[in-house]
């Protein structure tokens, strides 16, 4: 059940970076002189670059594999992807204003913060999963624990 929730976080993750991208291009959420080319190589104000999205939904395609390691490996780079982006979101919390309107600003950190809620889960229950799958492994490991 632990790599349900997983997949169902990292749905959410991605489709919040795509979303959350043409969101900000459709409601003029950043600077003016910023372009598309700035959003698939360094995002956007609330969301990571599409580069990296791509990389996720590769990553969470692995996660499906019926070879372990390629399971292990999309998760794990899922992790250090949902890690990453909580970071990210949290550091433009402490960011002032890039040059749009006050009101726009907020939906800028309100996006933020939702994102960096989903990047953690998707982290945190990434390194659970990866956990149970190693205890399923080793199973009189597990007993003595």
């Amino acid at each position: 059940m632990t790599l349900n929730h997983f997949r169902t976080a990292a749905y959410l993750l991605i489709g919040f970076n795509i979303l959350g991208t043409i969101l900000t291009w459709t409601a003029h959420l950043q600077r003016p002189t910023i372009g598309a080319a700035n959003a698939i190589g360094a995002g956007t104000q609330f969301t990571g670059p599409l580069v990296l999205v791509a990389l996720a939904i590769v990553a969470l395609v692995l996660t499906f594999s019926a070879r372990r390691w390629l399971a292990r490996t999309g998760l794990i780079l899922l992790a250090f992807y949902g890690a990453g982006f909580t970071i990210g979101e949290i550091s433009e919390l402490f960011q002032h204003n890039v040059g749009i309107s006050a009101g726009r600003w907020d939906v800028v950190l309100v996006g933020s913060v939702i994102g960096a809620i989903i990047g953690i889960t998707d982290a945190i229950l990434a390194v659970r999963a990866v956990l149970k799958s190693r205890q399923s492994q080793h199973p009189a490991a597990a007993r003595t624990a």
